[in-house]
């Protein structure tokens, strides 16, 4: 038998990308599989893909440095210092891209995408004052994870988390 997604993001620690929908909680992530087969559907194929889920702390170091301390970009890529106060560290939050665009789709290609997936469920990071387009989480989450939402974590597991925003 296979780890459930909780176990799977306990032992995950990768420094890399990983765009495994099987580390989402499971109401996000059957949001996010009918979004992304909504978006695919005929007649509109916008063919979009995930292109990250879940995202350790490691990762999460590292896109922290970019645009700080490592150049380029010029402007910062995340304010979240550790993977507990991104969503992407709870397995609620993915960043979807073109297929073959990837982030150069255009804004307009993302706002139709957005309006797929807030139609299942999820908030879009574009609709932010710092705009993230490609970010979606789940709707039941505050833009960003709260102290309790850490506390829980660290106190209970990423499961407790995901009870406390209906996601399971």
């Amino acid at each position: 038998m296979s780890a459930g997604p909780a176990e799977a993001i306990a032992s995950f620690r990768a420094a890399t990308r990983t765009a495994d929908l099987a580390l989402l909680a499971p109401a996000f992530r059957a949001a996010v599989t009918a979004a992304i087969a909504e978006c695919n559907a005929e007649p509109r194929t916008l063919d979009p893909i995930v292109y990250e889920t879940y995202r350790t702390n490691e990762l999460q170091a590292v896109y922290y440095q970019r645009g700080r301390t490592v150049r380029p970009p010029e402007m910062p890529v995340t304010q979240a210092m550790s993977n507990l106060y991104s969503w992407h560290g709870y397995g609620l939050a993915v960043d979807v891209i073109h297929r073959t665009q990837r982030w150069g789709a255009g804004d307009a290609w993302f706002r139709a995408v957005a309006e797929v997936f807030k139609r299942h469920g999820c908030k879009w990071g574009g609709d932010w004052r710092s705009p993230d387009m490609p970010h979606f989480q789940w709707g039941l989450c505050k833009p960003s994870p709260s102290d309790r939402a850490r506390e829980l974590m660290r106190t209970s597991g990423v499961i407790a988390v995901w009870e406390a925003v209906g996601a399971t």
